[in-house]
């Protein structure tokens, strides 16, 4: 009997002890004010994106191929004749894959498999002007496939940190306002954490697939960039 009257003891002292560190760990937390700032920084765009290239079908792999790679030459020729650099041009895509095509139930011959082959090139454009002639000249050297147009700015680094200073100004206005309402004194600055940042494009993608005999001008209308910066700060109050 005392050994079981000493554990129920030893068991109120524990729980006493734990409810004794949650109340402290909330008294802590009470003398703390969390608060986020944002702030975003909206840049002209000075560089595009174009994702274009060439998909060709055939009953031989090989066929499919050949004549894929060709229409992919004659477009990087045509590039290269606008001024286009090899480093400015890379591939960002490339698919070899077997369609079946569908058979009519009964049917006594089978149809034969197609074989698709998709070639994407990512063209980078120092001069947003020039982003409708380049997917003109593409166009007509081959390329039946343009998935879309990004816009950015080579100066979002920059428009980062501005924005992250005025994320930071942001934040320290709101602890103000928040301790003034709640009757507080704001205290020392504790933590700064800093949240995702993000980048946002304008993006004209529209996933088009483009002939050529269709297509005789491509209107571009440039865009802009949108950077944002958000931050979190921790004071103590009074």
């Amino acid at each position: 009997m005392k050994r079981i009257i000493g554990l129920m003891l030893v068991s109120v002292m524990l729980i006493g002890l734990c409810l004794s560190g949650i109340a402290q760990e909330a008294d802590a937390e009470g003398n703390r004010l969390v608060v986020q700032g944002m702030a975003t920084v909206t840049l002209p765009a000075d560089t595009a994106r174009i994702e274009l290239g060439c998909q060709t079908k055939d009953s031989s792999v090989e066929a499919a191929q050949a004549q894929n790679d060709a229409v992919i030459k004659a477009v990087l020729d045509a590039l290269h004749g606008m001024g286009i650099e090899d480093k400015d041009i890379y591939t960002s895509n490339y698919s070899v894959y077997m369609e079946t095509p569908y058979e009519e139930y009964g049917s006594i011959r089978k149809a034969d498999p197609v074989w698709n082959v998709t070639n994407m090139l990512t063209v980078r454009v120092r001069n947003t002007d020039d982003a409708g002639k380049i997917i003109d000249t593409a166009t007509k050297a081959g390329a039946n496939q343009v998935y879309g147009v990004t816009f950015s700015s080579s100066k979002e680094n920059e428009a980062y940190q501005q924005a992250l200073e005025a994320a930071v100004a942001d934040a320290a206005h709101n602890a103000q306002v928040l301790a003034k309402a709640a009757g507080k004194t704001l205290g020392e600055l504790i933590r700064i954490e800093n949240q995702d940042a993000s980048q946002m494009g304008y993006s004209a993608r529209k996933g088009a697939v483009m002939e050529t005999a269709d297509l005789s001008a491509a209107t571009i209308v440039n865009g802009e960039t949108v950077v944002t910066a958000a931050v979190v700060l921790t004071y103590a109050i009074d």
